[in-house]
C-alpha cells in the first residue's frame, strides 16, 4: 500500500498480511491532509515483476483501477505516454 501526494507517490507504505487489513489502512490514509490517494498493489514473494494494481481509494471512496501492463514506459506523473503522438 502507498499513499499518492501531488508532489511524490511515496514508496510502500505499509505491507498487510490481508486484503481487508489493506483497503482499511488505505481508504483511511486517503483522507489525510496531502493525500490525494492510496492505492493498494498485490506482489507475490519471490517472483520478480508479478504485481497486481487491486484497489485505489481517493477521499475515502475506493475506485475503479485501470489495468496497465508492467513493461510500460511512465512518466513522471504517472501517466503512460501517449504512442499516437509523435
Amino acid at each position: 500500500m502507498h499513499a499518492i501526494r501531488s508532489e511524490e507517490i511515496a514508496a510502500t507504505a505499509l505491507l498487510c498480511s490481508t486484503l481487508r487489513k489493506a483497503e482499511q489502512y488505505a481508504e483511511d490514509l486517503s483522507t489525510d491532509p496531502g493525500v490525494l490517494g492510496a492505492a493498494i498493489t498485490k506482489y507475490v514473494l519471490d517472483q520478480q515483476g508479478h504485481r497486481t494494481a487491486v484497489a485505489l481509494f481517493v477521499s475515502g471512496r475506493r475506485q475503479a483501477v485501470p489495468w496497465i501492463s508492467d513493461d510500460r514506459a511512465v512518466l513522471a506523473n504517472g501517466w503512460p505516454p501517449n504512442r499516437a503522438v509523435k
